[in-house]
């Protein structure tokens, strides 16, 4: 049963001035117990604080540290006599495959290496080097690519494009009567291949879509600009893409939103 004397406000005040009090000294040692424990560290034995509760052995991470560097140089001289007093001797697990494993060709045309790797991992490559030669000299790259990828009928029965934004920019040409090719031309910028996505004819620019711009996009933008400087080149970036998705996507039929579901063949 709550004491009446609780509610009255003297009592309310009196324990508002020792709360305050106590926020000012930074002690609340009323509402828990404190040990007084000393450092085991050898050439410390430090005394200090800690609620009763804490495992704390030493008095600071200098401390635990030293103690705990000791006990791994006594593991690491342990380590090393047992390393001397097996060289020589035959490893009972030479020529033994824990995990079966598979032999296969690398797909890269220049390399065709025959490589070992384990039976449950996929590998048509034998380093990355080999898979950066094939998929990174194809027009998009399947592993950079995140949109969702595939044909759309309405668009084109044929063509395979690699995000919604894409395929709502060919939608929107074709709505405007804009003669549009989509990746036309792959370039060489030095080391890589640059295929913008679309192609307009009518004033001979390139078209880039993009939503994220990533350092690498952003590199190769300038390196294209750079070695093609004959070729005229537009980046449509998300601020553009979203204006022109507020002025025309409700006039142009099966425009894909962020949900937006389609057939893929």
């Amino acid at each position: 049963m709550l004491r009446s004397f609780y509610n009255s406000e003297e009592y309310r005040q009196k324990q508002g001035v020792l709360t305050r009090e106590n926020w000012r000294r930074g002690t609340f040692d009323f509402l828990y117990s404190r040990d007084q424990r000393k450092c085991l560290r050898v050439d410390c034995k430090k005394e200090f604080n800690v609620i009763t509760s804490n495992p704390k052995k030493y008095c600071s991470n200098s401390c635990a540290a030293i103690v705990s560097n000791t006990n791994r140089k006594i593991l690491e001289v342990t380590k090393l006599k047992i390393s001397q007093s097996l060289m020589g001797r035959k490893s009972p697990y030479k020529g033994i495959l824990k995990v079966p494993r598979v032999q296969t060709k690398c797909a890269s045309p220049i390399c065709g290496k025959i490589f070992i790797h384990e039976r449950y991992r996929i590998r048509s490559f034998c380093s990355n080097r080999c898979v950066m030669n094939v998929v990174g000299k194809r027009p998009t790259s399947p592993k950079a690519s995140k949109g969702k990828a595939g044909i759309r009928k309405d668009v084109s029965p044929t063509i395979y494009f690699y995000s919604r934004w894409e395929a709502n920019i060919a939608r929107l040409y074709t709505y405007l009567g804009i003669p549009w090719v989509y990746e036309p031309t792959s370039f060489d910028i030095g080391g890589h291949t640059y295929t913008p996505d679309f192609y307009l004819p009518r004033t001979d620019t390139y078209i880039e879509v993009k939503n994220f711009w990533w350092e690498y996009s952003r590199m190769r933008d300038e390196k294209f600009r750079k070695l093609h400087k004959d070729k005229q080149l537009k980046v449509i970036l998300k601020e553009e893409y979203l204006q022109l998705e507020k002025q025309y996507a409700h006039f142009i039929p099966n425009w894909e939103y962020k949900n937006s579901k389609f057939d893929i063949l």
